[in-house]
Parts: C-alpha cells; structure tokens; sequence
C-alpha cells in the first residue's frame, strides 16, 4: 500500500500546504499515528486523500462551509465505498471512466435542514471515450440511474418543482483528476 505525507500531496495537487493539513484536520479523524506535538507527519492513504481532496472540492470551488462538507462527505461515504472511489489500489488514472462508470452527485439543499442528492451514472462509460462530449452523451446521462442515499421517497427529487437548483460535483472527472497528479510524479 502507497502512502503520502502532506507536503507530498500539497505538491502533487497543486494545493497550498497550510490548506491541505486544514482540509485534512476537518475531513478525517485525528491521526492514530501522532499528533501536533508528536513529531510523526501523518501518512494518508488513496482513500484518505481523496476524501480531503473531495472535501476540499466542496469547500474551495461549491463553496460549502467545512461543517456542511463534513455532512455531505459523511452522508456520501457509504455510496462512494461502494461505487470504488476509495479503493486501496485504484487502477490508472485513465482506466476510471471503463472501471467506475461515469456519476454525477447533484447536492440539494431543500427548505428543511439537510441535504438530498441524486447521483446520476452513465451506464455505458465507452460511450464517452471515443466521442466529442456533445448532445449525445447528455442525453445519456439524464436517462441514467437515480440514487438519493439520505431521501425516503424513490422520487427524483430533480423533477420537483420545489427544487430550483443544485450543486453539481462530476466525481468521476475528480477522482480522475487527483489519480492522474498522484500518478504523474511517481
């Protein structure tokens, strides 16, 4: 197993370091390792970092506040487990679309408290690579599946008029992204 240290991946991701030790003090548990005053730098995992690069994502470009990142990370764990975006020993960067398929997380914040998501999956991910990403594969991300881990009802809550918008993460275009840094410096 391939583990990082902070300075390691605040370079290879192109994110200030002082942010990245923030990121990861919010999205994941105290270190089991070490502490501040420990003198052991903490060593991340692939699974690990992406989940502080994810939150970070939230934080830095949808603009979240860190607690609702913490929610919507802990809320999302479970599906991303399961759908292989915290693998141990993910496969090349350019093997995500053929191995993951293609998901969209649409992140709702209805009038209550909390949030909804939908996650809609391109089925058919080799349809995308050969392909200019125009009007058909539009398409055929909206006739994709439907999941709202957190929502009683198995209504889409994106046909609802109630719903005016909501925040859009490609989690696949990510994952891919933050391999690919991971993969072009080894």
């Amino acid at each position: 197993m391939i583990y990082y240290t902070s300075r390691d991946l605040s370079k290879r991701l192109s994110i200030h370091p002082e942010k990245w030790k923030r990121w990861a003090r919010a999205f994941l548990p105290p270190d089991p390792l070490g502490g501040l005053q420990s003198g052991v730098a903490r060593q991340f995992s692939i699974p690990d970092a992406f989940k502080v690069y994810l939150g970070g994502y939230l934080v830095g470009r949808l603009r979240f506040t860190m607690p609702e990142a913490e929610v919507i990370l802990s809320d999302l764990a479970a599906w991303l487990k399961k759908a292989g975006f915290l693998d141990l020993n993910p496969l090349p960067a350019d093997d995500i679309l053929r191995r993951i398929g293609y998901h969209r997380i649409y992140i709702i914040e209805p009038e209550g408290n909390g949030f909804a998501y939908v996650i809609r999956t391109l089925t058919a991910p080799a349809a995308l690579a050969g392909q200019a990403q125009g009007q058909a594969c539009f398409r055929q991300i909206y006739m994709g599946t439907c999941e709202a881990p957190k929502s009683d009802s198995q209504q889409d809550p994106l046909l609802s008029e109630a719903v005016l918008g909501a925040r859009v993460v490609t989690v696949s275009a990510l994952y891919g992204h933050f391999l690919r840094h991971l993969q072009a410096h080894d």
